[in-house]
């Protein structure tokens, strides 16, 4: 009997372990943004990646949302090391669907190779071409993730074989040409606040929010305590997307320890938090 006890606690154990969240920093995958001008037939987009975790598999689904037509990814993802190393590798790219699969194994068989482990700073490890076809309209492109019918979606699988991670994912875009007076400007159609980028971060990060109609608006960052540390924005905001930057100071503009904080917007319509992680 007592083997038995002991034998069914190691099980639940290991069992914890494996679908225990991760105890470190938040991952991330991080896809840039570009703005091309009216006129040029490609662009380059890195994915970045931040890790405190031996990554050795991905599975990175994309989604890339354009208005007006006219772009698409081309063939043949670009690898930065360690990917470079890695077995397998795979990137398809499916225009009728708008959509990249891309997916990558550090060891399949022979040697072992080394992980995709960035000790909690960016590394570019991806890098996307998009090719923009003459006499495309201005537009913002929006590349964001989506669930993969065949392998799920958005996961970083550890070295161990077993423990899988959903990392942070923070959108991109591409901004094609200069909208004027002769293009509507795209208004959102509803209230949003954005995951920071970078997150983590050090030493300042980029928060933006999409306001449907004109606002009064309030962003703040707060301890974990609670206590209100920043006051980013107190002021009158137009219908749209905007971008507010905190460089990681207090109100007094002394720099704040490492740590998880958070940011709140509040509008008469909408109120919304959302956590971030300075590291110093």
């Amino acid at each position: 009997m007592r083997k038995m006890v002991i034998f069914v606690s190691l099980f639940l154990l290991m069992a914890g372990a494996a679908m225990a969240q991760d105890p470190g920093l938040p991952d991330s995958l991080i896809v840039a943004s570009a703005h091309v001008d009216s006129g040029v037939t490609f662009c380059f987009i890195p994915i970045y990646a931040v890790t405190d975790d031996s990554v050795a598999f991905y599975n990175l689904p994309l989604r890339y949302t354009a208005p007006a037509g006219g772009v698409y990814p081309g063939t043949g993802t670009q690898y930065f090391y360690p990917l470079t190393s890695w077995d397998e590798r795979f990137d398809t790219v499916m225009t009728s669907q708008s959509y990249v699969r891309q997916i990558g194994f550090a060891d399949v068989q022979g040697e072992d190779n080394p992980y995709l482990h960035t000790g909690g700073q960016r590394l570019n490890a991806w890098t996307l071409r998009f090719i923009i076809a003459p006499n495309t309209r201005s537009q913002l492109v929006v590349l964001d993730t989506t669930w993969d019918d065949r392998n799920r979606s958005v996961i970083l699988g550890l070295e161990d074989g077993v423990t899988e991670i959903s990392p942070k994912f923070v959108h991109g875009f591409i901004s094609i040409g200069v909208i004027g007076t002769e293009d509507s400007e795209v208004i959102p159609n509803e209230f949003a606040l954005k995951q920071n980028y970078p997150n983590p971060f050090n030493p300042e990060t980029n928060i933006e929010f999409t306001l449907p109609s004109e606002q009064e608006v309030s962003l703040e960052v707060y301890n974990l305590l609670g206590q209100q540390v920043r006051t980013l924005a107190q002021a009158h905001f137009n219908a749209g997307t905007h971008s507010v930057v905190w460089d990681g100071r207090n109100e007094q503009g002394a720099n704040v320890p490492s740590g998880i904080y958070f940011y709140k917007l509040t509008t008469p319509e909408f109120a919304q938090t959302n956590k971030m992680t300075m590291i110093r």
